[in-house]
């Protein structure tokens, strides 16, 4: 999957002007570990994990670039490994893979001790990439689909974004190696999943991992809310999806339409037990 390129002045000025990926705080506790070398459980089932990918709300984008961050969550009831070293591949909307590649790292940089995920923890690792057509006789690709390997199977999301590289070679990105989402002890103890009943019928699933992160999953798929300014209560915002909590056990889902930032939509209640 790996290959060596020789990375041009773009790429160079993208890790340059680049936010450095979150810091893991020694203060804070997380559910999701490195593997001791003692008995440790077994590879993730695919069925067992959600993948999705979270943009941020725009904080990766730039002058001709763009990025966004690959989260795993377990969603079973019992623990698992992954791959410390995310393996992705695109394709189109057919299926077929596209020519992109990641950036090889040094060997100092690669991760190779597997990551044990406890239930209901997460992991991240941050993707860049050129999103402009800078390179002289340039190709840029616009995948439909990322998948990852997970042991012999494999996690999918839809992607957007649009990956350039210099001519004759593959569209090339960065990738850094997955981290434990990281939480104050008191906001790890209390990261559990909570089910809300709503008034259209809906059932949402939402677990809160830190104070800045609504995670939630209803109609199949699972959104990553980041917080926003609210007047009252607990806002949280993402692609298509506001979230307003009152409390743990009052929320208000309401779809945002392209370049809200506060749904006009009323939304529909939602109560946990």
């Amino acid at each position: 999957m790996h290959r060596a390129l020789v990375i041009g002045l773009p790429l160079l000025a993208l890790a340059a002007c680049s936010s450095q990926p979150p810091q893991v705080s020694s203060a804070g506790t997380s559910s999701a570990t490195a593997s001791s070398a003692g008995a440790q459980p077994g590879t993730c089932p695919a069925l067992q994990l959600d993948f999705s990918l979270d943009d941020g709300n725009g904080r990766f984008n730039g002058m001709s670039h763009s990025g966004t961050t690959l989260v795993l969550l377990n969603t079973g009831t019992s623990a698992c490994t992954i791959a410390a070293q995310p393996l992705p591949a695109f394709t189109d909307a057919n299926r077929q893979r596209l020519n992109i590649a990641a950036q090889d790292l040094p060997d100092s940089r690669r991760a190779s001790t597997p990551i044990t995920l406890a239930p209901g923890a997460s992991v991240s690792s941050d993707m860049r990439w050129v999103s402009g057509d800078v390179y002289d006789h340039g190709h840029c690709e616009s995948p439909a689909i990322v998948t990852l390997a997970i042991g012999k199977q494999t996690v999918a999301a839809d992607f957007t974004g649009h990956l350039c590289g210099p001519g004759g070679q593959p569209a090339i990105y960065t990738l850094t190696p997955f981290k434990p989402a990281t939480a104050t002890a008191a906001a790890a103890a209390s990261a559990k999943t909570l089910t809300y009943t709503c008034d259209d019928g809906r059932t949402v699933q939402a677990v809160y991992p830190d104070t800045e992160t609504a995670v939630l999953m209803f109609d199949g798929q699972t959104h990553r809310l980041h917080t926003a300014i609210s007047a009252d209560g607990a806002r949280y915002v993402g692609k298509h999806w506001q979230w307003w909590t009152k409390g743990m056990h009052e929320g208000r889902l309401a779809p945002l339409k392209p370049g809200e930032t506060i749904a006009s939509a009323s939304g529909v209640s939602c109560t946990a037990p």
